[in-house]
């Protein structure tokens, strides 16, 4: 089958709305009502040009038969997977993605990452990926906690404090004093570039509230840890408060603090968002301390997924 790729390109929005949703399920006279409120509700919200951009388009002749959308963030290039048309092979169509989208996308550092999240019948295309240069980074596990109960620290031996002018340089001193022996690959850029990672933390990421940015401190006043909470009104985690990243600091690990942290945070985001408030983490498949902790806080596991990245290969002219 002759699968050709393309940048996307204004006109295609009839093509995108009838793919994705013909990959999600709609057909026959559904298909075509669907096709028409959708693209009565782009016009009326006027994102027709935020529709057609950063995407690639697969056709067969005239016929679209997929759409891979992509984005960028702190300059590597993030695919998502694709809809594809069911009346086409989906491993075929994305593998004609992966072949072209390197000559397609501009990217000056070469370097891509796709997360792998199980479709509704559980299938991944991971395999597809590693077929064509990318490698496995990690396993996480998504972790979700309804706050219906009250929740605070169980020890007294530590002081917690939020973030603010007075507290930054504490902060960032411990942000920066964590990333010694982590478990987690995925934080290797932050700790290359811990300035950039900490300021993207507080603004990339959900809504600040520096509430539920907690810092711990023993009795004898030295940082032992902090928890970083932000909430989310759309996306993946829309509606959630995510705890970003949590860390005890090397010298004070072993010591149980970890568990106190988080409750300290759980109890703070309970007070801002309510008893029914709804908590999300990932965690590193592996990395059992973290793993334990969260579980005896109440998490419960709720998806597995699998981080895939690149760094493009230049041949030679």
């Amino acid at each position: 089958m002759d699968i050709q790729i393309r940048p996307v390109r204004p006109g295609d929005l009839f093509g995108i709305t009838r793919t994705v949703l013909a990959a999600r399920g709609f057909h026959g006279p559904e298909l075509d009502k669907q096709v028409e409120a959708d693209l009565k509700r782009f016009h009326d919200h006027d994102i027709v040009e935020l529709i057609e951009s950063d995407a690639l388009i697969a056709h067969v002749g005239a016929r679209m038969v997929g759409v891979m959308r992509y984005g960028e963030f702190e300059g590597d290039v993030h695919l998502t997977r694709p809809d594809v048309d069911p009346a086409f092979d989906e491993a075929e169509v994305t593998g004609a993605f992966l072949q072209s989208f390197w000559e397609l996308i501009e990217n000056e550092n070469g370097k891509a990452v796709y997360v792998d999240y199980p479709d509704q019948q559980g299938r991944t295309l991971g395999h597809l990926f590693l077929q064509h240069g990318f490698r496995k980074l990690i396993d996480r596990l998504d972790m979700s906690l309804r706050l219906t109960a009250d929740v605070k620290p169980e020890t007294r031996d530590l002081a917690f404090h939020p973030y603010s002018k007075k507290t930054h340089d504490r902060f960032f001193a411990a942000f920066r004093t964590s990333f010694s022996g982590t478990l987690d690959p995925m934080m290797e850029w932050d700790a290359a570039h811990p300035e950039q990672s900490f300021a993207m933390f507080r603004e990339r990421f959900g809504v600040f509230d520096p509430n539920l940015w907690v810092l711990a401190t023993d009795r004898d006043g030295q940082d032992v840890g902090f928890a970083l909470f932000q909430h989310f009104e759309g996306g993946r985690y829309g509606r959630t408060t995510v705890l970003l990243y949590m860390a005890v600091l090397p010298n004070a690990r072993g010591l149980g603090y970890g568990f106190d942290i988080l409750r300290e945070g759980l109890r703070r985001v309970r007070k801002a968002k309510g008893p029914r408030a709804l908590v999300s983490l990932t965690v590193t498949e592996g990395n059992t301390p973290a793993e334990r902790i969260y579980q005896r806080a109440g998490f419960q596991p709720i998806e597995k997924f699998t981080v895939y990245n690149m760094k493009r290969q230049y041949t030679s002219p």
